[in-house]
């Protein structure tokens, strides 16, 4: 039995992210982010080509 007052007792914790999902988390950000980047792009070239 682990004595509960003993400094080295450390509860057991649930794991937050599991690698698996912050890999997923990561590309669907970079996803998002090429997305944005693409539609910010097309708003540019369509502004610049409007004022011609």
């Amino acid at each position: 039995m682990r004595d509960v007052m003993s400094p080295q007792y450390q509860p057991l914790r649930p794991h937050r992210i599991t690698r698996g999902k912050r890999q997923m988390r990561e590309k669907r950000t970079d996803q998002a982010l090429m997305v944005f980047g693409i539609v910010l792009a097309c708003v540019e070239l369509y502004v610049v080509l409007s004022s011609l």
